[in-house]
């Protein structure tokens, strides 16, 4: 398996593909593998790079402190690896949180910025409901779950109850990938201390890339309102709010997800060409 040494922590990547660097960057406590079929969508047209963030998947897991700056170094550090001077860089979640650090710290290295499900931080953002915060930080709660049942407590916050009946290879892949690999206790908390201290909202008009927002409007992990605010404050910055999505919309909205996207670097390659 390809690795990327940074300062002694291995980091997984994976290459997709053909084309136009493409580099995508996963959630809180979450991989590579867990994105599901979208990559492989993507890779008909770019060359998709994929990574596990360190403390998840394959990647190593110390438990050392985080950081998204951190996390964006990684990124690059990938990129430095593969000698791809630049590309666009898609994260969801925390890893939109690392995309805006990566668009903000080396903003030489990028062509286009796509963000989903995710916020700036700090005192401006919209915080998640009480459900929401239960899911994401509550380890003891989600600990005394059989596996099984813990996978679709969080799995039900990225997808709607309607979508996981009529799909259960849907919940049946996510168990097993998200129990293939799983994610230590320490890298949850570190990357939750790593969530904390993140706040982009003074730097955000620094981002002059192209960038595109997605966000599902049923999100009850971080709230569609937050990608509003994002919108407010980059310049251009194109907003596209999926409705009755929740945090996973690219599992639910997987070809919608894909038309956005290849629609919305279409437009940018052509103004570019212009």
């Amino acid at each position: 398996m390809p690795f990327c040494d940074v300062g002694g922590v291995k980091i997984y990547y994976e290459v997709l593909g053909q084309g136009d660097p493409f580099l995508m960057i996963q959630g809180y406590g979450h991989y590579s593998l867990q994105w599901g079929q979208l990559p492989q969508e993507l890779a008909k047209q770019h060359q998709v790079i994929l990574i596990d963030n360190r403390g998840v998947g394959r990647s190593d897991k110390p438990d050392n402190p985080i950081t998204v700056p951190l996390m964006a170094e990684d990124a690059c550090r990938v990129l430095d690896e593969l000698s791809i001077s630049r590309t666009t860089v898609f994260g969801v979640s925390l890893g939109g949180m690392i995309a805006q650090e990566f668009a903000l710290n080396y903003p030489d290295r990028l062509v286009n910025l796509i963000l989903g499900c995710t916020y700036c931080g700090g005192p401006h953002a919209v915080k998640p409901p009480p459900e929401g915060l239960k899911v994401l930080f509550d380890y003891q709660w989600l600990a005394k779950m059989p596996p099984e049942q813990r996978t679709l407590e969080v799995f039900k916050f990225f997808c709607t109850e309607e979508f996981i009946e009529a799909n259960p290879e849907a919940l049946k892949y996510y168990h097993k990938v998200t129990t293939e690999y799983p994610t230590p206790l320490r890298t949850f908390r570190r990357q939750a201390e790593a969530v904390a201290q993140f706040d982009t909202w003074e730097r955000l008009p620094n981002i002059t890339a192209p960038t595109l927002l997605i966000h599902g409007t049923d999100d009850k992990i971080i709230p569609f309102e937050n990608s509003q605010i994002l919108e407010e404050r980059i310049a251009g910055a194109e907003l596209v709010l999926m409705q009755d999505k929740r945090h996973g919309f690219f599992i639910e909205a997987m070809d919608s997800t894909r038309i956005f996207i290849n629609g919305f670097l279409k437009r940018k390659a052509g103004k570019q060409a212009a």
